[in-house]
C-alpha cells in the first residue's frame, strides 16, 4: 500500500460521503482562521467545518427571543457550568415571556 492509498483510505473512513467545497474568505477572516488553527493545533478545515455545523444547528433558534434561546439549546455536557433546567416547563415559560413582550409594546 502506498502512502497515497493510505491517505485516501483514511479520508474515506473519516468522511464516508465527503463533499468538497471551495470557500473564498476576506483576507482578515482567512488570517484569523489561520491564527486560530495555529493556536489550537487544529486544521483550518476542521475549524471551518465545526463553525458551519454550529451555525446550521443553531440557525432555527433565531426565531426565538434572545432571552429564551439558552433555555431551548441543550447544554454541551455535564461540566458546562450551565444551570439545570430539569422540571421547568419550557413551553409555558416561553409563552409567558412572549406574552410579557407583547404586553410591554
Amino acid at each position: 500500500m502506498t502512502i497515497t492509498d493510505w491517505y485516501r483510505d483514511r479520508y474515506r473512513n473519516t468522511y464516508p460521503d465527503p463533499v468538497a467545497m471551495n470557500l473564498r474568505l476576506p483576507k482578515e477572516l482567512a488570517a484569523a482562521l489561520r491564527d486560530l488553527a495555529e493556536q489550537t493545533g487544529r486544521s483550518q478545515q476542521n475549524l471551518a467545518r465545526e463553525a458551519l455545523e454550529e451555525y446550521i444547528r443553531d440557525y432555527p433558534l433565531r426565531a426565538y427571543p434572545k432571552e429564551v434561546r439558552h433555555l431551548i439549546t441543550p447544554a454541551a455536557g455535564p461540566d458546562t457550568g450551565a444551570p439545570s433546567w430539569e422540571g421547568v416547563d419550557g413551553a409555558a415559560l416561553l409563552e409567558q415571556l412572549l406574552a410579557n413582550r407583547r404586553a410591554s409594546r
